[in-house]
């Protein structure tokens, strides 16, 4: 009688069996085969009893049926971190955050990338969070969202069983810096300081009408602004990234608006094109013809030098006002008209979420603080009887 051919399992259903000679019972499974050499990979794991040992072969075929998986083990934390950004990430990001993005990258790598991504545990990560960003809540907090996106984007394709970067610990948030609204005076001795950049005043001027961000408004071509009707569009920015200045898309699709300006600035930014119309005929050579604010020989103008530059100058007037809190004040002005609601402020700025309005560009300065307090101490006479004279007293 011809013996039945014992049939042989195939890769992904492992099998369980008794060790004699170490007395345990091995869950082993076979995940695929060396692209290099061609053998056969097997993953085991030993327990006690039989019982356990099916337990394990369940959760080996949950960790290594995807092919991906096998990768964990032979792959660095670097590699994949490479890997993940020029495939899933670089494609979609703007300069400006890809730059950061890769710096992230960098970092982790200094701590994690020789090991082996199934060997990177949360630990490790809240290890660099706690020994780099222990002081600096908000780089903290962006590492933690590069991380999370590119363990998950591993989590997710069976590389490792969970997402590693979920619950990172942050650093504590400081407090907010406080708005510091200019008066008319200061920005006043802004407009007249003495600068190396042609059109100084013309940008202050627009950043004051306008609220753009740094980046927009040093992208401002003239075909983006009609004088003779009144309004701007925001079409590109202008960003530092690899070490040059570039051209790109706004920040959001939010950030691409129409924004309306008073014909006074209209007119001070003809007076000013007629002047840069002279310097580009005493030039002879103009790099970018139809952009509105350059240097002197037409040549963007750096976005982080030209922050850098404005702080010098307000310290040195004593104006404690920042350039980006010049978009703060904008939104602060508006609010105070009482003709605008958030969402009004909210496309002014073109924040893609009315929430960042309201967090960060909405301020109650001194005055609305007081009239708040004026209010309440004559409107606790309709909630609860009280003293007239003491109240008087109070009111003064």
């Amino acid at each position: 009688m011809e013996k039945k051919r014992k049939k042989r399992r195939a890769n992904g259903e492992g099998s369980v069996y008794y060790n004699k000679k170490t007395g345990r019972w091995m869950a082993q499974l076979a995940v695929g085969y060396d692209g290099k050499t061609g053998r056969l990979l097997m993953r085991a794991k030993s327990s006690a009893t039989q019982a356990e040992a099916l337990e394990n072969l369940a959760a080996l075929k949950e960790r290594y049926l995807h092919t991906a998986a096998v990768l964990a083990d032979k792959m660095t934390a670097g590699q994949w971190l490479d890997k993940w950004f020029a495939t899933y990430s670089r494609p979609r990001l703007r300069a400006t955050t890809a730059e950061r993005y890769a710096f992230m990258i960098g970092v982790a790598k200094e701590y994690i990338g020789k090991r082996r991504l199934g060997k990177v545990a949360e630990f490790d990560l809240q290890n660099i969070i706690n020994q780099r960003f222990a002081d600096n809540y908000e780089r903290a907090r962006y590492f933690r969202v590069v991380m999370r996106m590119a363990f998950g984007r591993a989590a997710k394709l069976k590389m490792i069983p969970v997402n590693i970067a979920d619950d990172l610990l942050l650093p504590r948030k400081p407090h907010k810096k406080p708005f510091v609204r200019p008066t008319k005076e200061q920005r006043d001795a802004l407009l007249r300081a003495k600068t190396p950049f042609f059109g100084w005043r013309e940008i202050l001027l627009t950043e004051f009408m306008t609220g753009l961000r740094r980046g927009e408004l040093l992208a401002l071509h003239w075909r983006d602004i009609n004088l003779a009707e009144g309004w701007l569009e925001v079409h590109h920015s202008l960003v530092n990234a690899d070490g040059k200045v570039m051209l790109t898309d706004p920040k959001t699709e939010q950030s691409r608006r129409r924004i309306y300006i008073p014909q006074a600035l209209c007119q001070e930014l003809r007076d000013y094109r007629h002047l840069q119309g002279i310097a580009r005929l005493e030039s002879g050579h103009w790099e970018h013809p139809d952009l509105v604010f350059t240097y002197k020989d037409g040549q963007y103008i750096s976005p982080a030098y030209f922050s850098s530059y404005y702080a010098k100058v307000r310290k040195r007037l004593g104006i404690r006002t920042t350039f980006h809190m010049l978009r703060h004040d904008l939104a602060s002005r508006m609010k105070d008209s009482k003709k605008f609601d958030l969402k009004d402020i909210q496309e002014q700025l073109g924040h893609s979420h009315i929430n960042v309005t309201m967090d960060i560009y909405t301020h109650l300065n001194e005055e609305s603080r007081a009239d708040v307090g004026r209010w309440m101490q004559e409107d606790m006479g309709n909630v609860i009887p009280i003293d007239e004279k003491r109240q008087q007293r109070e009111m003064k």
